[in-house]
């Protein structure tokens, strides 16, 4: 008697980050089903690319994610993706008051036009 070799189609090398931002949340297919409303396979075939992700699912899909509907694409396709970094900055800003975000928008001003130009180290350029 021998045994059966099962071979599985590979993912369509991440159709979309379903998965990445569920396992995040720590969650299961079947508690991200619950939250939208849906089943486990539709679930599992959305993380699959199959079907492919449409704006429906996507808004859908976002908020019980915690993220935009934009999120969900892979990030080569989602050239406005924001890194974990950016999120807390503008996270920091709308939590701000008017006056704290003028602030913060003064800094950014003063600091990013010089973000290009090499740092001197204390060196003087004589």
């Amino acid at each position: 008697m021998s045994a059966d070799v099962l071979h599985f189609a590979a993912m369509d090398e991440n159709p979309n980050r379903i998965r990445e931002l569920r396992l995040a949340k720590g969650w299961s297919q079947q508690r991200l089903a619950d939250e939208v409303g849906c089943s486990k396979m539709q679930v599992s075939g959305l993380e699959r690319g199959k079907p492919k992700l449409d704006q429906d699912w996507m808004r859908r899909l976002a908020g019980p994610l915690g993220v935009t509907p934009a999120d969900l694409l892979p990030v080569e396709d989602n050239p406005r993706a924001l890194t974990e970094e950016e999120w807390a900055l503008i996270q920091q800003f709308r939590a701000g008051d008017d006056r704290g975000r003028d602030e913060l928008q003064r800094v950014a001003d003063v600091l990013l036009p010089f973000r290009d130009h090499p740092v001197d180290n204390g060196r003087d350029a004589a």
